[in-house]
């Protein structure tokens, strides 16, 4: 997605993830993130202490800025927006984060700014090798928080970018804060050689209502503040110099395309139901505290994927049982009466580092999710009593990730039971949980029917499964063009495990990233799926698609979808029925675009 091609002369073209709709002629701002070269210092002994000192105050500077950003943005972009800002102060307020610092200080004898970047560069580490596209772009965060704390430890100042013109931000990955505080009334798109549909980046631009493509690779490189550029996000491209006859055909474009703002639903209280009235359940994904507000403001039935892994980064290593536990009650208030689906640790082989292990050299591969925590059972017994004792305060289900075969649940439930009774020998109160598998490798498909028998429902993880159908890690630019959510065997998957769920009468919640676009979530509709979890951001555009079609309808374009041979037939019928029966609903670039050379 991320190749480019050169033609008529200068003019020249990139292709990326479109992830805020819209089109905009405007010229190339360059924004560097401002990331400083940082030195290594060896202190005298007496000059110890007043280096931890420094740091102290730069933290202290720097949670000032972030406060400050915050407060803007709530004011500029909506409080749905502000709340990514939480997690970066959460960091700087992580008592364990500072203590590293402070202990590389103390025993290295080195400066602050040394110290900040060595303990940020391990999390870093960790947070690369993570499979979850959701966790690993929170990366950016621990970068964020790393500059600002360098920034803060020279004692400057930040202060907002005002743009003398329109301006198109190119960047190599445009950090929260630098997006946060840009001038909002001028920056009108942007474009970034990294990130992904999660990205706060992303956020921000579709808070804004601008477009934004981002996975560019080398746009920056060759962009230069001034140049002409059009953004393009309904057909995923940028165009760097354009022609006059390109630049003539979207400057009409653009006038006929209007913003789009993802705002809460009005409606989001009231059930869902298609034209035809199939009732439909809209879920939330979550990771971070500063998330469980979205699960209201836009109208989830509940939690339906809870990343516990935020609580393993959060404390930078193995929480307690009490720890865990307190975090699943928050989680299941929030939730409500729908209930939280609590997924056990899903990390691969950069939690062997947290472990003294190196690193494996395929960890997508390796001893990760429920084959670490089976592993490693104390981790799955820590984690399975908090859940349980959690659960007798609110509404929890658990779902085993990476399940391959029946054998991993039986084993996982054994462990999970061994656990309860051992509580409630102590005397402990624990709740009743449901115990579900996560379908997102190919043997869990082929054997679905039977993994049902021992389950109580399904989580098809669509990310992963479309990633191990078809051999292709879609961060991997090289083979990028290769992943294909509408492939044949993708939608043969997916209408095969839902199938299973139905006669085994469990239910089948899809909480991949193909719920989330609208497009994707009408056809898992016609394979059958009634049960969506996704952003919350995602929810209403979704619901407002879903309330607009017939399920009968949309079964229908799937049947004819599973006798396609190709994942172009695939597409190309999407296109073609999608505008036949819903042109008003569907703007271009909601439906797959034709492939180069296709």
């Amino acid at each position: 997605m991320t190749r480019r091609r050169r033609i008529e002369g200068q003019e020249t073209r990139w292709r990326g993830l479109g992830v805020s709709e819209g089109i905009v002629v405007g010229r190339v701002l360059r924004v560097f993130n401002g990331a400083r070269q940082v030195y290594r210092a060896t202190l005298d002994e007496k000059d110890v202490e007043r280096e931890v000192r420094r740091l102290r105050a730069a933290v202290r500077l720097a949670r000032m800025q972030l406060l400050a950003i915050k407060a803007r943005a709530e004011k500029e972009l909506g409080a749905e927006h502000a709340y990514i800002f939480d997690a970066h102060l959460l960091m700087l307020e992580d008592r364990k984060f500072l203590q590293d610092v402070g202990r590389h200080i103390r025993e290295d004898r080195v400066n602050a700014e040394w110290a900040v970047k060595v303990a940020a560069d391990r999390l870093l580490a960790i947070y690369a090798e993570v499979k979850d596209d959701y966790l690993r772009a929170r990366g950016s965060d621990i970068e964020d928080v790393t500059q600002r704390l360098i920034v803060a430890l020279s004692g400057e100042r930040h202060s907002y970018k005002k743009l003398s013109e329109d301006a198109v931000i190119v960047s190599e990955d445009l950090l929260p804060s630098a997006a946060a505080e840009l001038d909002f009334e001028h920056a009108r798109a942007i474009a970034t050689d990294s990130g992904g549909w999660t990205s706060h980046t992303a956020i921000i631009a579709r808070g804004l209502g601008i477009p934004a493509i981002v996975g560019l690779r080398d746009l920056h490189r060759h962009a230069r503040t001034g140049d002409r550029i059009i953004v393009d996000s309904q057909q995923d491209v940028v165009i760097l110099h354009p022609s006059d006859s390109t630049l003539e055909h979207y400057k009409s474009l653009e006038k006929r395309t209007p913003r789009t703002n993802y705002t809460a639903a009005e409606d989001g209280d009231k059930p869902l139901r298609t034209l035809d009235g199939k009732e439909i359940v809209l879920r939330a994904n979550v990771e971070l505290p500063a998330e469980y507000e979205d699960v209201r403001r836009f109208g989830a039935r509940g939690i339906g994927l809870y990343r516990s892994e935020f609580l393993f980064s959060h404390k930078r290593g193995m929480p307690t049982e009490d720890e865990q536990c307190e975090a699943y009650i928050e989680v299941a208030e929030v939730a409500g009466d729908e209930g939280a689906t609590v997924r056990l640790f899903d990390l691969g082989g950069e939690k062997m580092v947290a472990f003294g292990a190196e690193l494996e050299r395929n960890p997508t591969l390796g001893l990760r999710a429920i084959r670490f925590s089976l592993t490693h059972e104390e981790v799955l017994r820590t984690q399975a009593r908090a859940i349980l004792r959690a659960a007798a305060r609110g509404r929890l289900d658990i779902v085993l990730p990476m399940i391959s075969d029946v054998m991993d649940v039986r084993r996982a439930r054994r462990i999970i039971n061994e656990e309860r009774v051992r509580l409630e020998s102590e005397g402990r109160e624990v709740g009743g949980v449901r115990i579900g598998a996560m379908i997102e490798v190919p043997s869990a498909v082929m054997t679905a029917d039977k993994i049902a028998r021992d389950v109580d429902f399904f989580s098809l993880g669509t990310n992963d499964l479309v990633q191990y159908l078809l051999a292709v890690d879609r961060s991997n630019e090289g083979v990028a063009d290769w992943f294909r959510s509408l492939h044949p065997s993708v939608l043969q998957s997916i209408y095969r495990t839902i199938d299973a769920a139905r006669k085994a009468f469990i239910p089948a919640v899809i909480c991949g990233e193909m719920a989330s676009t609208p497009a994707y979530a009408v056809v898992l509709l016609g394979l059958g799926a009634t049960d969506f979890s996704m952003t919350p951001s995602s929810i209403p555009r979704v619901r407002r698609t879903i309330e607009n079609v017939k399920f009968a309808e949309a079964q229908e374009i799937a049947r004819e979808c599973l006798e396609c041979e190709t994942a172009d037939d695939v597409e190309e019928l999407v296109r073609e029925r999608f505008t036949e029966k819903w042109r008003e609903l569907f703007p271009p670039k909601s439906l797959p675009a034709p492939r180069v050379g296709g």
